[in-house]
């Protein structure tokens, strides 16, 4: 889970891919951090159960896409 809105977390993004990115693929969905996956872990039931149409569970959707996507 990333917070896009901290220069940190951009700062850590950047570093994963300048020293990874030439030699691992790593994919380009990023699962943004909510409190709604928090409370849906915490509940131990899916973010597609507690909050289907939040970012996270969009995001979920884009990073398996992306997963199903490379395989090909």
């Amino acid at each position: 889970m990333v917070d896009c809105r901290t220069n940190y977390a951009k700062e850590i993004i950047a570093l994963i891919y300048e020293t990874y990115g030439r030699h691992i693929s790593i994919f380009q969905t990023q699962i943004p951090f909510s409190v709604r996956a928090a409370e849906s872990s915490a509940s131990g039931i899916s973010i597609f159960s507690h909050d289907s149409k939040g970012k996270v569970a969009a995001a979920y959707h884009e990073l398996t896409e992306e997963v199903i996507g490379s395989g090909r």
